[in-house]
């Protein structure tokens, strides 16, 4: 194997595969990145068994095609700290790769290569599945990354024995697709329509195989990102980009149900107003049991907090209420989570009393539910 590669996009192809690297692998090979050299491109690959990443870098000088697994962490930060503007990568007798950038040369060792193997890839390394067939569903690009904004911030950053709360659902039916991400105590569910019907699917996948599309996809080239069901994987496809993420097998909540809730008081307020305001009553709350009281009465919303040997905050500002006065009480950055994935400054709260969930209405089919503190009312 031996080629020449632009510096900056062979960069920037490690970086859509990255987060594909086991940081502490029980076998080597997950915490490598396989490099196959075609006829005038590389395929990258890097798999740590709950996601796993496949980029393809066209317009590279490849004068003997082949193939090395490379220990991934450091060769990233190898191409990432050369100045010269291209790099040549060659595959020795010995079994290591040589990177060469201008008067700067580094040597790895591999994990596996074609150098040692006479098969055509690596039978250790963990290949994604392919692409190669239909997608079960397409549907447009930006919808999709918008669905992710909506969704991950509200997913548990612990593993309930339970329920699959630590991943984000997301179900296909009938030309729809929708995102549900809760940890227990909030809830946030987003839909939008497919560009292609397909028969019902459903996963629940970990936020991070979303973060990386998200965070890559919209470079991509393409207004639409395709989708497989594989069984115990989700498969994505924008542009260059393919990810692959492992299903979580346990039970995601019933969230149809927490869905139907309607308060019978409708608060409308202005997104950048509300927050404005949580933030500063936030000043003043317990880092470990963040409080903040609403009081809705006559066109107005009152948000404090108060900590003892600290201080009080109170904020007021106008709201379209007209309702009977309510006096609850919630988590602020619950609430400021939501008001910064919402898709305009106009949003409707729906809430019955202060021992009930409020419902945010954040945008088109766009919904939020936060659990109040009622303990504390």
């Amino acid at each position: 194997m031996n080629f020449l590669v632009d510096r900056l996009a062979f960069r920037n192809a490690l970086q859509r595969v990255e987060m594909g690297i086991d940081r502490k692998p029980t076998n080597p090979m997950y915490g490598g990145v396989l490099i196959e050299a075609q006829n005038d491109c590389l395929i990258l690959m890097t798999n740590d068994l709950d996601m796993s990443v496949r980029y393809r870098l066209d317009f590279v000088q490849v004068t003997k095609p082949g193939w090395a697994v490379i220990p991934g962490r450091e060769l990233v930060d190898i191409i990432k700290d050369l100045e010269s503007d291209t790099v040549t990568i060659n595959l020795t007798d010995t079994n290591q790769v040589e990177l060469c950038a201008g008067e700067d040369k580094c040597t790895l060792v591999t994990l596996d290569s074609s150098g040692s193997s006479s098969s055509d890839k690596s039978e250790s390394f963990p290949v994604a599945p392919s692409c190669d067939v239909d997608a079960d569903l397409t549907m447009d690009k930006n919808d999709f990354l918008t669905m992710v904004n909506s969704t991950r911030f509200a997913t548990s950053k612990v593993q309930n024995s339970r329920f699959a709360t630590e991943g984000i659902l997301l179900e296909a039916k009938e030309g729809l697709m929708t995102m549900v991400g809760t940890d227990g105590r909030r809830l946030a569910c987003i839909s939008r329509n497919t560009s292609s019907d397909a028969s019902d699917s459903r996963a629940v996948l970990l936020p991070k195989v979303l973060d990386q599309i998200y965070r890559f996809g919209q470079d991509e080239e393409g207004e639409e990102i395709s989708i497989w069901y594989l069984g115990n994987q989700v498969g994505f496809k924008i542009g260059s980009l393919e990810s692959f993420g492992r299903v979580l097998t346990g039970e995601f909540p019933d969230y149809s149900q927490v869905l139907n809730i309607n308060g019978s008081n409708s608060i409308n307020a202005h997104r950048e107003s509300f927050s404005k305001k949580l933030k500063l009553a936030s000043h003043l709350t317990n880092d470990s049991a963040a409080v903040v009281r609403l009081k809705l009465n006559n066109n107005n919303m009152e948000i404090s907090s108060q900590t003892d040997g600290r201080g009080r905050a109170s904020a007021n500002f106008e709201v379209d209420y007209s309702g009977e006065e309510i006096n609850t009480a919630f988590n602020p950055a619950f609430i400021m989570d939501g008001l910064k994935a919402a898709h305009s400054e106009a949003i409707e709260i729906q809430l019955e009393d202060a021992a009930h969930p409020a419902k945010f209405i954040l945008g088109t089919d766009f919904f939020y539910i936060v659990m109040p503190l009622s303990s504390l009312v």
